[in-house]
């Protein structure tokens, strides 16, 4: 390559070509590095961009340069890449010197051309020279890991404090250079990337898989960014794989650190110039997925550990702090999985060492998965026994079975057998939805505990609270609640002593109760759970307790109690990571429920979001939020028949899933509205005829058959059905459908034309839902509801602000009589509500009184009314107020 400006610009020639096919954008990555060097107010003048071996840091380094010189006022690029023999000092300032000769700028080849690279003091001629010089010029080091001569450090070091204003450095390494960076850090002067910052995002992931022609679907990209965490290279090595393959989610499911392709690469790129002891001590803290200091001084049996890690660490070599207090680190993962593979060469009974050591390590620590796992990976029949028992409480009530489940395939057929597994297999199978496995494990159990009873031998209090506990579970699904929910109770549900365990025998003693309608009863067992999960300091628990709570408190009509209740579950599921647990999904539901019944237009997307993410994990309980979603979005749907379709197919009246009959019914009355509208009268029937074989004698079936009869105008009929709900002699499993049951007198009385019957069973409706701010039911029954409100203006007593509220709450609907107003009588309608004399409006007006009252003659001409009060009701009618 010659060297040669490109066009005014300069550009040294030893940047590195570009590969071929396409360039993958790093836009983002482009923009911090342009903007931290040239920032207005405080600019870095030196750059370290440190990043692990095919982290394609130059590559984006080198594009970063190219496209630089697309801007106005481009800075002159020069690029350096390090080599063994630049340890030299008089070979680096020669490497120096010929770098910025080679951007073809002739103003700066003149300066480099009358130094002399062998002055001792290279470093402060060059700064003058290009500061003299007055034009932008920036210098690329890259390789600049291998640099370790301590003269050239120590050159290097001074250059960069006191290089000249228009001059930037930017370095470029697998590690930093040993270089004493630190006062350049302290003053602000010295701007870093890392490997997080050059890592790849799944945008630019698609983009360079897509030079190999492969193209993923979204969760198998995902799937691949998991393994490669954004390494550039190993994404490039997939992209190689995947090229043509028939099959791309079992590729990526494959893709390991032991496919030939990264296997080489690590052990050409990464592994290459380890010392053995080095090399071992990878193997064996490659047995953990994530290690301490301790853990590895117990895996190695070296007393400098920490040294060692240090030392991958300063050199980026594919490991990571993931937490703190204690540190742990952790490797890549395909620089893991390579490991793992490699791991038997040290010996079979070695490797079972380990395994048991880290088994045992976590144990110590209360980590019950990762503990079990790798005494299933030691094959250690006895170990397995004994973390089984003393961890199946703390991995049930972790809600990790069918973790648990994936891993005893693996175990020995005895550890397989062995009651605890049992035991927490049926809890797989309960989280998977396989219920008559659950059962039919739970019989088992039960027959194998008679015959030990027989034999003499006595089971263990906490296998046998987890048993009843799990059976209740089951009962939720199958049916036959109060047996199972007797013989918990006969077993002394509460009182282990163990703040973890009573709290989930608890929450399944309050679901139990929750399913069966005893809401008293569920908040009280409730409670108590959640107090002993908060004393456990178990997060997860604390959240379903919660959660379930909420459940109960919106079965009662409780919508605020509901509302504060989610909103602490939902923080904790956040802080927990745990935004995929299908309790977590569920508890968003209610919230979305909590703000549908109180007219928040988030209702519908937070439903919607609900569904989507239930889809991965549960379908039945996704076709219950679907049907949710589809019934709280209705207002906005463009296509409304569609969207009640939808309620109708995914109806979480009749739908599997098992539902506490105070969570269906409070989405009744809004249901039975919503297929009326779009005129499915047979729809309509059919959820009357649902309703009463799902929740049975309660007061929802006649409410929900006196919708249909209303609508038919059936009112003697619709009134009779009614009238025990409204005498209390029925009442509704939800609390908040009584308020429904008043507004459906509402619409039969002004049907009948019994104006005061109408407004006292809406003041009942208005003093039943003014406490928890309910405001959905008003707008379920239609326009009338808000012509009576407005017509009645003033005469709800202390119920009139909440009156007021709900009035606005109506859209404002389009009126001609806006038209017809003048802009005088318009601002003289907004003083209307005021009550002020016509003598007050216009003092305030400046005009005279005889004018305000010429303008509300023509008010009540236009708005056909002959009082002021009926002009007010008027305007709020119209939307003018």
């Amino acid at each position: 390559m010659t060297a040669a400006p490109l066009g005014e610009f300069h550009l040294s020639t030893r940047i590195p070509p570009r590969a071929g096919g396409r360039t993958v954008t790093r836009t983002r990555l482009h923009t911090v590095l342009t903007e931290a060097l040239t920032d207005e107010d405080r600019p870095y003048p030196v750059a370290l961009v440190c990043a692990p071996a095919g982290s394609g840091k130059t590559r984006a380094v080198a594009d970063w340069a190219r496209e630089l010189l697309t801007v106005d006022d481009a800075p002159t690029i020069s690029w350096l890449t390090i080599e063994e023999r630049h340890n030299d000092l008089d070979v680096v300032h020669r490497a120096i010197l010929r770098a910025l000769t080679d951007t073809g700028n002739p103003r700066l080849q003149s300066a480099c051309a009358a130094l002399d690279s062998e002055s001792p003091d290279l470093g402060a001629r060059l700064s003058a020279a290009v500061h003299a010089l007055g034009e932008n010029v920036w210098m690329i080091i890259d390789d600049a890991h291998l640099l370790r001569d301590t003269d050239v450090l120590t050159d290097l070091e001074s250059f960069m404090r006191w290089q000249p204003p228009m001059l930037r450095t930017v370095i470029v390494g697998r590690f930093e250079p040993p270089l004493a960076l630190q006062r350049l850090r302290l003053d602000g002067k010295l701007f870093t990337l890392t490997a997080a910052d050059l890592a790849f995002t799944s945008d630019e992931a698609a983009e360079m898989l897509a030079e190999h022609g492969v193209v993923l679907r979204p969760d198998d990209l995902d799937a691949l960014m998991d393994r490669t965490e954004g390494w550039a290279a190993g994404i490039r090595l997939a992209g190689m794989s995947l090229e043509g393959h028939p099959d791309p989610s079992r590729l990526i499911a494959e893709f390991t650190g032991d496919r030939r392709a990264v296997a080489d690469y690590l052990i050409e790129e990464v592994l290459a110039g380890q010392t053995d002891e080095m090399r071992e001590f990878l193997l064996r803290t490659s047995v953990p997925a994530s290690f301490t200091v301790e853990l590895a001084e117990k895996l190695t049996g070296c007393p400098d550990a920490h040294g060692n890690i240090d030392w991958l660490e300063h050199h980026n070599f594919l490991i990571s702090r993931i937490t703190e207090n204690p540190t742990q680190y952790r490797y890549h993962p395909l620089l893991r999985s390579y490991l793992r593979a490699e791991i038997s060469r040290i010996g079979h009974v070695e490797v079972e060492h380990l395994e048991l050591t880290a088994a045992h390590w976590h144990d110590e620590f209360g980590d019950a998965l990762p503990a079990l796992e790798h005494a299933v990976n030691s094959g250690d029949h006895d170990e397995i026994v004994a973390l089984l028992a003393r961890t199946s409480m703390a991995l049930i009530v972790g809600g990790h079975g069918e973790a648990v489940d994936r891993l005893l395939t693996r175990a020995p057929r005895a550890s397989q057998d062995h009651p605890s597994a049992r035991l927490l297999r049926a809890a797989a199978a309960l989280a998977s939805g396989n219920v008559p496995v659950a059962a039919s494990t739970l019989d088992l159990l039960d027959r194998r505990r008679s015959g030990l009873l027989v034999d003499g031998a006595t089971e263990s209090r906490v296998h046998l609270l987890l048993r009843e506990s799990l059976r209740v579970q089951t009962a939720i699904r199958t049916g036959d609640i109060d047996t199972a929910l007797t013989r918990l109770r006969s077993v002394g549900a509460g009182s282990s002593g163990d703040p973890d365990l009573d709290a989930f025998v608890l929450l399944q003693e309050g679901r139990a109760l929750l399913f069966l309608g005893r809401h008293d009863e569920s908040e009280a067992v409730l409670r108590k759970s959640l107090a002993h999960a908060r004393l456990g300091d178990t997060p997860l628990s604390v959240m379903y307790c919660l959660g379930t709570l909420g459940a109960v408190a919106v079965s009662r009509g409780d919508v605020l109690g509901a509302s504060e209740l989610v909103d602490e579950a939902l923080a904790i599921g956040r802080a927990q990571s745990a935004t995929n647990d299908p309790t977590f999904l569920m508890t968003k539901l209610i919230d979305s429920w909590c703000r549908y019944i109180r007219m928040d237009p988030d209702a519908a997307r937070i439903a919607t979001e609900s569904a989507e993410a239930l889809r991965r994990t549960d379908t039945a309980a996704a076709g219950f939020a679907d049907g949710a979603a589809a019934l709280f979005g209705l207002d906005e749907a463009e296509h409304r028949h569609n969207s009640v379709t939808t309620v109708h197919t995914d109806s979480p009246v009749s739908s599997s899933l098992p539902v506490p009959p105070g969570i269906r019914a409070v989405l009744l009355p809004a249901i039975q509205y919503a297929y009326l509208s779009a005129g499915e009268i047979g729809w309509a029937h059919e959820l009357a005829t649902e309703t009463s074989a799902v929740l049975g004698p309660t007061g929802d079936t006649p409410l929900v058959e006196a919708i249909i009869h209303l609508h038919l105008h059936r009112l003697d009929l619709a009134r009779k059905t009614l009238q025990p709900v409204l005498d209390g002699e029925q009442e509704c499993a939800a609390g908040t459908n009584l308020i429904a049951a008043w507004l459906v007198e509402v619409s039969i009385a002004l049907a009948r034309k019994h104006d005061s019957r109408a407004h006292s069973a809406l003041t009942e409706a208005l003093r039943r839902a003014e406490p928890q701010s309910v405001l959905r039911p008003f707008h379920d029954c239609g326009p009338q509801i808000r012509d009576l409100l407005v017509r009645s203006t003033g005469r709800f007593g202390v119920l009139e602000p909440f009156a007021e509220r709900l009035r606005a709450s109506f859209p404002r609907s389009e009126s001609a009589a806006s038209d017809m107003l003048t802009p005088r009588e318009l601002e003289l309608l907004v003083e209307l509500p005021s009550w002020r004399t016509a003598e007050q409006i216009a003092a305030d007006l400046c005009v005279s009184v005889n004018t305000v009252k010429t303008h509300l003659r023509g008010i009540y001409r236009k708005l056909g009314v002959t009082s002021r009060r009926d002009a007010i009701a008027a305007a709020q009618h119209n939307g003018l107020l």
